[in-house]
């Protein structure tokens, strides 16, 4: 049988596969972009409830257009295609349940940048519990941290968070929450997240400036990338699903739908999760037993606990709530909180405010982790009249929501940025299966949140152009192929957008 056609699929529409789709549409392949759902978006979709866009899961602040978002969007000559609004206030922290002074009653202690907290020694200590000597030394840690090369950060990649405060802070129980802060942004315990990648992620921010966060929410950035592929000649279909992906011989030759239909293409880029690509989309006997063994191995992003909240006022401290539940001998809980009205008060009606949240789970030792009413807890002390104030709350696991539903185990298709994982060690962009490519938070790119997504993406897209003997640095060529609606067939019941380039 003749080769496939030089064609591109991306299964997803999340933050990676949009931008995948986007990008490789922009270097003149003719480009795919198939979701299950019927909206695109993945984990970074929305919803509507009481006049408030709510976004489906909680999503860290990102780097905005001094980051990969915005280095996506200036491949495309497309940099202010998306506008991301500043907060009017800072970061704040939060303890709550923690027994010092001006902590006790999970008040904000800590009115400051959270990413400048090495000159606030005096309120992390009170909010961390820490002796004199220890807030020194978290000071030292921090600008120890903001010093460091990125080689020096790669060094600590396989450490936990936890483990690298201890060298700082030797006392477990004053590690334990400081490391819990420090694998925030990862959404991880401090047990278990690379301290280098935490690091990196919070280094990224700092030197980004102020928090930043799209206008229209989260869902704005997939909803951008997905137009913008449509106009260089893309297809995005909605409501259909990837069955498996057709290799012959080690090579991609297409994928085919649940109804049927199969649609012939050389490249076939997966946001489904290493996991769930290589055991479940393509077979296992497709690949050496090595690499099935090292998917079959690979530490899973864990459950969290989220809950979206619809107030009738503003309450919240500020744009962002970073902060620990727990005390006197209970488990500690990270959790983080944003309030995108902060950013973008359309989101919600005149004078209301929204807050996203989510718990980090620990789960260590078969522990069952945090519960929504845990979460609810922590955020009534850290924003005073929350559920009394309410019009709604939302509150979930994240896998259990519809259209951001993961397979048990693999939250979004990410693995946990844990030691092991992260740097040379993380899942790479490409596979042993010609044509096969991962992208989104599964493997390649670094940092956190939907700033990783996109530098997988571009990691992703360079490496498949590479491999096609592509320039990288020289214009996309014309596309010259009429992509005809026959020969890519339609989903049954599926949302069709195909727009030939302009020739």
């Amino acid at each position: 049988m003749d080769e496939a056609p030089l064609r591109a699929v991306v299964i997803g529409s999340g933050v990676g596969g949009a931008a995948a789709a986007l990008l490789l549409a922009h270097a003149g392949i003719p480009t795919l972009l198939v979701e299950e759902e019927r909206r695109v978006g993945g984990s970074s979709a929305a919803y509507e409830r009481d006049g408030f866009r709510v976004d489906t899961a909680t999503h860290m602040l990102c780097c905005g257009e001094q980051g990969p978002l915005g280095d996506v969007l200036r491949r495309v000559g497309q940099g202010d295609a998306i506008t991301f609004r500043h907060s009017d206030g800072p970061a704040a922290l939060c303890f709550a349940g923690a027994r010092a002074g001006a902590a006790r009653a999970g008040r904000v202690v800590l009115q400051a940048d959270l990413l400048r907290i090495a000159g606030a020694a005096r309120d992390l200590a009170r909010g961390l519990d820490l002796t004199p000597l220890e807030a020194a030394r978290a000071a030292r840690l921090f600008a120890h941290a903001a010093a460091m090369r990125d080689v020096d950060l790669a060094a600590c990649d396989d450490v936990t968070a936890e483990a690298y405060v201890a060298r700082f802070i030797p006392r477990a129980a004053a590690a334990a929450r400081l490391g819990g802060l420090l694998g925030l942004p990862l959404l991880l315990p401090g047990t278990a997240a690379s301290a280098g990648e935490a690091l990196f992620s919070l280094r990224r921010l700092a030197r980004a400036g102020r928090q930043r966060y799209p206008e229209g929410g989260a869902s704005r950035i997939p909803e951008v990338f997905c137009r913008l592929a449509r106009e260089l000649g893309a297809a995005v279909w909605t409501g259909a699903t990837v069955r498996r992906v057709l290799v012959r011989d080690r090579r991609v030759c297409g994928v085919e739908l649940e109804d049927g239909t199969a649609l012939p293409a050389r490249i076939v880029v997966s946001t489904a999760g290493l996991l769930r690509t290589v055991s479940g989309l393509v077979g296992e006997p497709h690949f050496p037993q090595a690499y099935v063994a090292r998917a079959r191995a690979i530490t899973p992003q864990p459950r969290l606990v989220e809950v979206k909240i619809g107030l009738r006022r503003r309450l919240a401290a500020a744009g962002a709530l970073a902060g620990l539940a727990g005390g006197a001998g209970a488990a500690v809980l990270p959790f983080y909180c944003i309030a995108p009205t902060r950013f973008d008060p359309s989101l919600a009606p005149p004078g209301h405010e929204l807050l996203c949240a989510c718990a980090v789970s620990d789960g260590s030792g078969g522990a069952p982790g945090a519960t929504v009413d845990e979460l609810l807890r922590a955020l009534s002390a850290a924003v005073p009249g929350a559920l009394s104030e309410a019009i709604f709350v939302d509150g979930l696991t994240a896998g259990e929501r519809g259209e951001a539903c993961a397979p048990a185990g693999e939250l979004a298709a990410g693995a946990a940025q844990t030691p092991g994982q992260v740097g040379r060690a993380r899942p790479a962009v490409y596979t042993p299966v010609r044509g096969l490519y991962l992208a989104g938070r599964a493997a390649g790119g670094r940092g956190a949140g939907v700033d990783l997504a996109a530098s997988s993406a571009m990691e992703c897209v360079d490496r498949i152009l590479v491999d096609l003997g592509r320039d990288l640095g020289a214009p996309a060529p014309p596309a010259l192929i009429d992509i005809a609606g026959d020969l890519l067939g339609r989903a049954a019941g599926s949302t069709v957008s195909w727009v030939t380039r302009p020739r």
